[in-house]
């Protein structure tokens, strides 16, 4: 599922993923919480985790500060159903993942269960989604970008 590169981890949290992406670094993490944030970095040295292969940003997934095409692969993870914006959250997700890159998303189901969540990928973004299982538990979906995919400013 993950392609080898720079992953981007939008609501990273307190890091509790990182150490599923410890081969495939470096990650950039961002969160909206200085606080989930600096919960990260001491799971990260207390790890052992190299902390320079993980950078963490405090922003808010409706304005992402990285540029376009900024990496192969992006994950959110239990997060979109949380964002004031969802359209802006999505369309922001779309605009840092690499053309032919994937994103790789999950939603807690009862706030905004996944099949409504595709179909906002499909209608307003004509990109289909694969359901797949991302965790023990946790359903998702994978979404593969092409150029035609891909959100002019």
């Amino acid at each position: 599922m993950l392609v080898r590169g720079l992953i981007i981890d939008v609501g990273i949290g307190t890091g509790i993923g990182l150490p599923s992406l410890k081969g495939f670094s470096p990650v950039v993490g961002i969160d909206g919480a200085i606080e989930m944030l600096r919960v990260a970095l001491r799971q990260i040295k207390d790890s052992g985790q190299r902390t320079q292969l993980v950078s963490l940003v405090c922003a808010f997934a409706e304005a992402l500060p990285l540029r376009d095409c900024s990496a192969p692969t992006v994950i959110s993870i239990t997060v979109i159903q949380n964002l004031t914006d969802v359209h802006q959250g999505i369309e922001e997700l779309i605009r840092i993942t690499q053309i032919d890159g994937r994103i790789a998303v999950t939603s807690l189901s009862k706030s905004l269960p996944l099949h409504e969540l595709a179909a906002i990928f499909d209608v307003e973004f004509k990109i289909k989604a694969q359901f797949e299982n991302l965790a023990d538990e946790d359903d998702g979906l994978i979404l593969q970008l092409c150029g035609k995919n891909q959100i002019k400013p």
